[in-house]
């Protein structure tokens, strides 16, 4: 006799077999009787309210009993046809009037949308354009990828500026007169740039740059100061226009290198303890050994009867002092300054400078004028 054996597999605690034992009805009593009993309730009374972070949405399995029994009924779905959702209404670009406020409809920045732009826009790469346009803008990837400024129209701008118009001042009605004030008034001019350009990044390292232009007389520098600004500034500084340029690029940021800029330009350093008379830019006539040379020979001049130096005046033991004060020394010491520090792109050294030089050095000395014939014998000299 043999014996048959099987095996039964029950799946108590799957969530198949209770949605099966609820669609047969058996699970139903079952479940008010657990759901019962599973009410808890805490200190104060209150019952615990389960939290059901997934939805309670019925297997296929269970649909297809519901349906096989007559407990539900399937609602037939037409299929999406994309011409009726078309028809319910056409596309905002179409429906748009010639006056129709641009702002309202696009009032910040956005990416392209092509059902509400109502220009006939066309980008992307063709071999041969002439034969074959580039694409319409729907559905073109290559039109939201790059930035617009379809909320930069001049009616925005417009707009923006009537609203922050309270908060600003009226520009100077002088300046607007005279635009020579403005470099009195306004010494310093700032100076950036900003870049727009196609490409995954809309930022530009280059739109960090600061360059700033300063008109050093506008800053009413003394001589020390201006020696010791002018020296720091080296090669920035234009003796031509006066001015000095300082561009500022070590920063990350617009603003930090405004910042940076501003901070060379009222940074104080101390330097002078150090600072000897050959280390200055320019050569002065005060302190200076011609001066020193200048003051002998003018004291044994005065007391040349042969010599008609204008020095006479001061009598026949004049002090160092009293010559310096003296107005022709003064006349000399301007035309002397003038003539050692001669710069070819300001003022460039050329004869007429010599000749002055030498012209107020004869007259303070009281030595007779060259006459032509004496020039003339000279050149005749010289050529032989």
């Amino acid at each position: 006799m043999n014996r048959i054996r099987g095996v039964l597999s029950v799946r108590n605690g799957s969530s198949l077999a209770e949605k099966l034992r609820e669609a047969t009805g058996e699970g139903v009593r079952r479940k008010a009787v657990e759901r019962t009993n599973a009410v808890e309730t805490d200190a104060s009374g209150e019952p615990f309210r389960e939290a059901w972070l997934m939805p309670k949405r019925k297997l296929r399995g269970q649909l297809q009993i519901e349906q096989a029994t007559g407990r539900t009924v399937v609602e037939q779905k037409s299929r999406m046809d994309i011409h009726e959702r078309l028809a319910v209404r056409r596309p905002r670009a179409e429906e748009m009037s010639a006056d129709q406020d641009w702002t309202n409809v696009w009032p910040a920045a956005r990416s392209f949308n092509a059902s509400v732009v109502p220009l006939p826009i066309r980008m992307s790469y063709r071999r041969h354009p002439d034969k074959r346009a580039p694409f319409k803008k729907y559905g073109n990837l290559e039109l939201v990828k790059i930035p617009n400024f379809l909320h930069l129209t001049p009616a925005a701008i417009e707009k923006h500026c009537l609203v922050i118009k309270k908060f600003m001042t009226p520009y100077p009605p002088e300046l607007l007169a005279d635009p020579s004030l403005a470099d009195k008034e306004l010494p310093i001019k700032v100076t950036c740039s900003s870049y727009v350009h196609q490409g995954t990044n809309i930022r530009d390292m280059r739109s960090r740059v600061i360059t700033m232009r300063v008109n050093v007389d506008a800053l009413n520098l003394d001589g020390r100061a201006k020696e010791k600004l002018l020296r720091l500034a080296g090669r920035r500084y234009d003796e031509v226009n006066n001015l000095l340029t300082i561009v500022t690029d070590r920063c990350h940021t617009r603003k930090q290198n405004l910042d940076y800029a501003y901070y060379l330009l009222t940074k104080i350093e101390k330097w002078e303890e150090l600072k000897l008379r050959q280390d200055d830019v320019k050569v002065y006539f005060s302190g200076s050994q011609g001066e020193k040379q200048l003051v002998n020979l003018l004291a044994k001049t005065i007391n040349n009867p042969a010599l008609k130096t204008p020095l006479k005046d001061l009598g026949d033991k004049p002090t160092a002092e009293q010559i310096l004060q003296h107005e022709k020394v003064k006349d000399f010491a301007e035309t002397w300054y003038k003539y050692r520090n001669t710069m070819e792109l300001v003022e460039p050294e050329t004869e007429d400078v010599t000749r002055e030089y030498g012209r107020k050095m004869r007259e303070l000395l009281g030595l007779a004028k060259k006459s032509a014939h004496t020039t003339q014998q000279q050149s005749s000299s010289s050529s032989s």
